[in-house]
Order: C-alpha cells, then sequence, then structure tokens
C-alpha cells in the first residue's frame, strides 16, 4: 500500500464522446485558492464549461471531488462534492454526499474526476489504483439504484455512484446513490443518465492518506471532537433522533410546511418527530465513515422490513406537506424515491403542487391532501416519464409555467424549497432568495440561529444580511474541505467565547452588534485540520476569505446565464400570503434585506459582482454577464470620486440627524408629531445607492433617536433615498425643498406615505430652525411666522443639543 502525505492533487479527466482518459495535477495556487471540494470543482469547471451550456448536452460537465480531508480520519470526513450545471434551473449546481464512493475514490489515489461528452450506449466507469477506464453498462440500464450497486459490487468492498430510471429518463431532480446516502438536489443523476453514464465504481484501499504535520492534525482532531461530544445537538439530538429531530421545534416555531407550505404547523406534527419514529421502528445509527455525529439512522417497519429513516427534508415534503402523518407511509414513499433516484424534497413538492392545483381546477388530478393512495403510482410516473409524470419529471417551476398556478409554485429559481418556512424564519427567507443553487437550506442555514437556538429574532430583517454572508462564506470553505456542514454547530458553539457567554448577552451581541458576533466566532478548527493535512499555513479569515471566493464565483458563473436580481427571490406564497395558522399575518420583507446583502457582498443592485469584488478576490472575469438593465423605480447613479460634496453631505446628515433627535425636547410641533409616529419606527434618508445617510428612530420609550449613518444592519421602516449625489446637491445647498424634490421625483419614497409626510414635516421644523430665514425660505415649503423666543430660543437650544449631545 502506497502512502500519500497530503493529498495526492491527481486529477482524472474523461470524454465520454471521444474516449479520452487524461490525468493532471491541481496547481499550488488553485489548491490554496479554491481548498477543494466544491471550491476546486467550480475552478476547474469554469476553466472548461462554455457560457450558454446545456446542461443534459454533451458539453456540460461533471466535477467529482474529494477534498483534503477524505481518508485523514478527520471527525465526519466522508464526505465529497459535486458540481455540474443543474438541469432543473439551469445554473451551477453543487452538492455534497456522504456514501462509500468517496473513500474509495480518494484511497484509490485521486482527489477528483471530471467528466464530459457522451457515451453511444450506456457504461460504467471504474478507477482504480491503475487509473479509470469505460465499459459497458448497458445490462444495467433500467435497474435501480440499489440492485445497480448490487449488481457492480456484488462483494461490496468498492464505492459506487449509480443513478436509477429517473437518471437514465432525465428527470430534472433526478438524485444519485452512493450506498444509502444521495447526491440528492438539482438533477446530477438527469446529468449523469444524459451521459450514458449509469454508474461510477472506485475499487480504493490501494494508498493510505497520512497528514503533513501528524502532531498538529492529532490535535486539531482531538479539539473537533471534543467539541461534537458535548454539544447537545451534535452528541445527543442528531445522535438519538436524527435530523427528524427538527420535526418538533419547527412546528413549535410554525416553519413545518403543511399542505403545500400554506400553514406552519399542524396538531398531528408528533406522530412524525424523530423521537415518535426512534421508539416505534428502534431506529439506529446507519451513517457515513468515519462519523461522529451520526445523524443517519435505519429502522425496522412494523411488517419486518429494514428501512432507512427518512430525513427532516425528506419527512416534511413527503408527509406534512402532502397532508400526511402516517410515519410507515412517509417511510416507504421516502425508500420509493430512494430505488428511483429521486429527489425526496423536489417530488414531495411537486406532488403537493399537484394536489393544490387539481384543488383550484388547474389540471386534473386524483392526488388529494391527506391522501396516499395514487403516490407510489405517481412517484413511479415521474421517474419513467409515463403520461402526468411525464409533465411532473420536469418541477414545479415547469409545471406552473405550462398550467398556471405560479402563486403556490413553491421553488426559487427552479429548485423546490426545503421543509423550513421562512415567514416563520425571515433571515431564512433572504437565504433561500439569494442561495446560488436555489431554495437551498445548507447555503446558509438561518433557521438554526433564529429558530433551533434562538439566537436571532425570526422576525427582524436586522443583521440578517451579515450573518448570510458570513455562513454562506463558511459552508463554501466547509464544503470544500469537504467536512459534514453539521460539525458547524459544534464548532460555532462550542469555543470558549460563544459557549460562556451568558445567553442573554449572546443574543443581544448578536442582534445589536452582528459585526462584532461574527468577529468573535472561533472557526479556526475548520483552518486548522486543514494546514495539519496540507501542511500550508491557513488560518481561519484565509479560509473564510477562500469560502468567499468560491461563493462570487459561483454568483458570477450564475450571472453569465443571466441570474439576477429578478430571479433573487421568494415563492409568492412567501412574499404575499400569511401562514394560515399565523394571526399576526406575517410574509417575508424580502427587499431591504436583499439590498443590505448585495451591499455587503459587493454586488451592483442588480446583484452581479462588481469588478472591484472580483479584482479584490482575485477572480478574473471570464463570461459576458446577462442582466436585466432595469431596476425598480429609478435608474441609480453609482457616485464616483465626488469626495468633498460626500464629505459634506456626511456631516451634514450626521448634524441634521441629531437635530432631528433635539427636536422634540426643543419644540412642541416636533415634539406633537414625533408623538403621533409608531413606536419603534426607523426612518432614513440617504443618498443612492451607497453614499451618506441618517437614520432616526422611536425607541421603546418613545424617545426619537439618531442612530447614525449605517443601513446595513436596520431595520428601516420608511426610506427616503435621494436618486444621486448631484440631487442631493441641491437639496442641501438649500436651492430645492423636500417636497419639491419629492414632487420632481429626485427622492422616492419606501414605505407608508402617511408617516414619510410627517418625517417631511419634521425635518421643515428642524431646517426652520437650523437655518437663517433667506435658506430657510428656500428649504422649506411654507415659512412659519414665529415669536423671536420661539426662533431663536428654540434654535439656541437645537444647535447645543445636536452638538453637544446634551
Amino acid at each position: 500500500m502506497s502512502t500519500i502525505v497530503g493529498t495526492s492533487n491527481r486529477i482524472i479527466e474523461i470524454n465520454l464522446s471521444t474516449s479520452e482518459i487524461d490525468e493532471f495535477e491541481v496547481t499550488e495556487n488553485d489548491r490554496r485558492q479554491y481548498l477543494g471540494g466544491k471550491g476546486l470543482g467550480l475552478k476547474l469547471l469554469y476553466e472548461r464549461i462554455q457560457q450558454g451550456a446545456e446542461p443534459l448536452g454533451e458539453e456540460n460537465w461533471l466535477a467529482f471531488m474529494m477534498g483534503v480531508l477524505m481518508g485523514t480520519g478527520a471527525p465526519c470526513s466522508g464526505r465529497f462534492s459535486v458540481v455540474t450545471k443543474s438541469p432543473l434551473t439551469g445554473i451551477m449546481l453543487s452538492a455534497s454526499c456522504g456514501g462509500p464512493f468517496g473513500m474509495a475514490y480518494k484511497t484509490a489515489g485521486y482527489d477528483g474526476l471530471l467528466i464530459t461528452g457522451k457515451a453511444t450506449s450506456p457504461v460504467v466507469v471504474v478507477v482504480d489504483e491503475d487509473g479509470a477506464r469505460i465499459s459497458n453498462g448497458s445490462h444495467l440500464w433500467g435497474l435501480n439504484t440499489q440492485d445497480t450497486q448490487q449488481r457492480v459490487n456484488p462483494e461490496g468492498k468498492a464505492g459506487v455512484l449509480a443513478i436509477g430510471p429517473a437518471g437514465e429518463n432525465g428527470v430534472r431532480f433526478a438524485n444519485v446513490a452512493s450506498g444509502h446516502r444521495f447526491v440528492g438536489r438539482g438533477g446530477v443523476g438527469a446529468v449523469m443518465g444524459a451521459k450514458n453514464l449509469k454508474a461510477i465504481v472506485a475499487r480504493g484501499k490501494h494508498c493510505k492518506i497520512v497528514p503533513a504535520d501528524p502532531k498538529r492534525f492529532v490535535k486539531a482532531k482531538k479539539r473537533a471532537s471534543a467539541y461534537i461530544a458535548r454539544n447537545p445537538t451534535t452528541a445527543d439530538d442528531y445522535r438519538h433522533f436524527g435530523t427528524a429531530s427538527h420535526v418538533k421545534w419547527c412546528n413549535a416555531a410554525g416553519i413545518l410546511p403543511v399542505r403545500n407550505f400554506s400553514r406552519g404547523s399542524h396538531p398531528q406534527a408528533d406522530q412524525v418527530s424523530g423521537e415518535t419514529m426512534r421508539q416505534r421502528y428502534n431506529s439506529r445509527p446507519r451513517t457515513c465513515k468515519p462519523c461522529s455525529i451520526m445523524c443517519g439512522h435505519k429502522g425496522t417497519l412494523p411488517d419486518g422490513t429494514t428501512c432507512q429513516v427518512p430525513e427532516y427534508e425528506s419527512l416534511g415534503l413527503l408527509g406534512p406537506n402532502l397532508g400526511i402523518f402516517e410515519p410507515d407511509a412517509i417511510a416507504r414513499l421516502n425508500e420509493r424515491c430512494g430505488l428511483l433516484g429521486l429527489d425526496t424534497i423536489s417530488a414531495g413538492a411537486v406532488l403537493a403542487w399537484c394536489m393544490e392545483a387539481g384543488e383550484k381546477g388547474l389540471i386534473q388530478t386524483e392526488l388529494k391532501f391527506g391522501s396516499v393512495d395514487g403516490l407510489h403510482q405517481a412517484l413511479d410516473d415521474m421517474a419513467h416519464r409515463n403520461g402526468w409524470g411525464d409533465q411532473m419529471a420536469d418541477g414545479t417551476r415547469c409545471l406552473a409555467e405550462r398550467y398556471g398556478g405560479s402563486d403556490f409554485a413553491i421553488h426559487v429559481k427552479g429548485l423546490e424549497v426545503p421543509a423550513y418556512d421562512p415567514r416563520g424564519s425571515w433571515g431564512q427567507g433572504l437565504a433561500y432568495a439569494v442561495a446560488n443553487r436555489g431554495a437551498c437550506h445548507l447555503s446558509a442555514g438561518m433557521f438554526a440561529l433564529e429558530v433551533t437556538f434562538g439566537l436571532l429574532d425570526p422576525y427582524t430583517p436586522r443583521g440578517k444580511a451579515r450573518f448570510v454572508r458570513f455562513f454562506e462564506n463558511l459552508y463554501a470553505a466547509v464544503n470544500s474541505l469537504v467536512t459534514c456542514q453539521f460539525t458547524a454547530f459544534a464548532y460555532t458553539l462550542e469555543p470558549p467565547v460563544v459557549k460562556y457567554t451568558p445567553a442573554w448577552l449572546l443574543r443581544w451581541i448578536m442582534r445589536y452588534l452582528p459585526w462584532l458576533a461574527i468577529g468573535l466566532t472561533d472557526v479556526s478548527v475548520y483552518s486548522a485540520l486543514w494546514r495539519s493535512v496540507t501542511g500550508e499555513k491557513l488560518n481561519q479569515w484565509q479560509l473564510l476569505s477562500a469560502g468567499a471566493r468560491i461563493h462570487v464565483l459561483e454568483r458570477l458563473m450564475n450571472t453569465g446565464d443571466g441570474i439576477s436580481r429578478k430571479d433573487d427571490t421568494l415563492p409568492q406564497r412567501m412574499l404575499t400570503q400569511a401562514r394560515g395558522d399565523d394571526p399576526e399575518g406575517r410574509t417575508v420583507p424580502l427587499q431591504s434585506m436583499l439590498d443590505d446583502y448585495y451591499r455587503l457582498r459587493g454586488y451592483d443592485l442588480l446583484g452581479i459582482p462588481t469588478k472591484k469584488i472580483l479584482s479584490r478576490l482575485g477572480i478574473e472575469p471570464k463570461w459576458e454577464r446577462h442582466t436585466d438593465s432595469r431596476i425598480a423605480h429609478f435608474k441609480l447613479t453609482r457616485p464616483k470620486g465626488k469626495r468633498l460634496k460626500r464629505l459634506y453631505l456626511s456631516v451634514l446628515f450626521w448634524f441634521v440627524g441629531r437635530a432631528v433627535e433635539a427636536g422634540p425636547r426643543v419644540d412642541r410641533d416636533v415634539r406633537q408629531i414625533c408623538a403621533a409616529l409608531p413606536e419603534g419606527l426607523t426612518f432614513s434618508l440617504g443618498v443612492a445607492p451607497d453614499g451618506p445617510a441618517m437614520i432616526v428612530g422611536k425607541d421603546r420609550r418613545g424617545k426619537i433617536r439618531y442612530w447614525g449613518g449605517d443601513t446595513t444592519d436596520r431595520l428601516i421602516d420608511v426610506k427616503l433615498t435621494i436618486k444621486n449625489i448631484e440631487a442631493a446637491m441641491l437639496l442641501f445647498t438649500f436651492r430645492e425643498a423636500t417636497t419639491t424634490a419629492v414632487a420632481r421625483n429626485r427622492l422616492i419614497v419606501d414605505g407608508d406615505i402617511g408617516i414619510a409626510c410627517s418625517v417631511v414635516r419634521i425635518l421643515d421644523v428642524v431646517e426652520t430652525f437650523l437655518l437663517p430665514k433667506a435658506l430657510a425660505r428656500l428649504a422649506v415649503r411654507r415659512y412659519p411666522n414665529w415669536s423671536p423666543l420661539r426662533k431663536y430660543g428654540g434654535r439656541i437650544l437645537i444647535y447645543l443639543r445636536a452638538v453637544l449631545g446634551v
């Protein structure tokens, strides 16, 4: 057995059209910049795939990337990444998978596999220590995922990736099996099927992976294992009940999908909880190797059949989302999807859409909420594209485009929404909307912070953009190492700074000082593991920077296929319809969070990565970017230079903001207007797109407060936005009144018009105090006839309070 120190950096490249097989090595720079796994896969495909390539065409590529931790024995490192272009969404797709394939491939001596082209007939790719070869797979065509694995690996010593009938027939959400685990989302199975690639077999155990720095590795592994062993989620909930443990708290928080996301909770939910299924099926761990979390479980059905206990996502979409609360029925639907090679999330969402479309008379179907009748046949029809199943096989977006019902087609960018309703977790709503692959709970799992741990208020946009960006960067890095994302619960919450900070203080810091909370978050265990394996220096900030590079590269590739702000949205149901069981009628206030997110990410207002951020991350633009050139409301002009004007406006906004805070304490008119404003209201006046601003709010005691000029992490109820810096100079050199600026479309209002009018009245009164009469006549709509005492006495007090803050 040979020994590999760190990583082999060897990649096999196969063209199925020509049967050419090559091998190359990853450069040191690419490994350092993109880590491995997802990141390296994206980089290699960015260099190879043609802009506009058809996902099911010969020109599409598949990248199977093992990552540097695979084979080292690092905790939860039995995962690999897959990158391709999705036939369901038409944009880039990355997915992570466990099972035996990754370990077998890595210990055959390779770090990755790239495949393009299309074989003339079904084939199997076999990889061992001597390289890769292409063999006939015609005899396997038509077999399900488990029978295929058994046929090509009868002794069970190899690692296999296999598609089922769904992949063969081009179902746009077909998955790929590795043992009892799946490359689940976005249609990787369909891409393999389109290439006539039935399976990939890896025969490993020829190489031993040795960390470059064994002492550092042992230390990092010990710390990582200790964190996992003492974290309640990883050491208790998942180990005993699997991810189905989410059912109870999702139901309690109102984010469990019920009847196609029309409700967020149900009194029968406990019947399908992880705790109930553990008792019912006597479940026990059956998970990836090596793993110390052990979230996967198998159990025994009442008829004696052994099956994989459904994961939370499968359970939610095939269960309550269909109005079904019978655990045996859900388990059998889950098993059927696995054999056919269907993604359970998308399959459940398609069935739910059909049920609701049938109720509303858009289609004819016998499928009904709460009934299991016809569901197995519907899944079979999907996988084989028989009858109506041929329509269902294209996903909810295509169904809605053909038959109507887009208002209840629950997807983002074509990818169906996982089992967390964002109306009860607004940060998760933003994460869904901006996720690169479409609706993805793994891009930035905000539901955990908002609901599971209660660290963030789920019903405010405050700070959400900053946390979404942070976790996108972190998870992009994690999926490039590659290791299980569930380790993040332990690795971020168990380090001393977080663990021993009082819960009330931790919540306060996260909610009101998110930048500080993120800055204090210790994720160094990830960088320590990577450094110990590769021998290359890497701290946690460099790791997060690599994560940002990976995420932005994926976004850039998507913009080449037309993705922009118009696509960063949520299903209409989430934006306009409250959950049926929410008495407060809440929906997701997406747009304000989206603006903040783009600003933090370094995107323009259309959601396109700017040249500045690409240059900073070292990404070379390669594709022409196709975007919608229209922007809602008006065309924004980004100020360039004009430093003196920006400085002048910054100082003026600071002074006016403090004067507005002082106004109610000095003048009765301002006091009366402010008293009528709602408690907790926040309003802003600023220059688009990223110019100076001021924020003023009414606190819980009814006091008016100036909150500074950073709009990034504030919930702003009413926004007064000046179109550009020149328009702002007109207004604040007092050549134009505020009301005139509104009338001439130089200033727009986003929010309640009545409150905006009150804000303008406050500004008028304050400017009357601040300015000499000659200027004030130009700045305000109507100059008041005040007594000298009120005018001059008030002016002195306003100035004193504004300057001194008294």
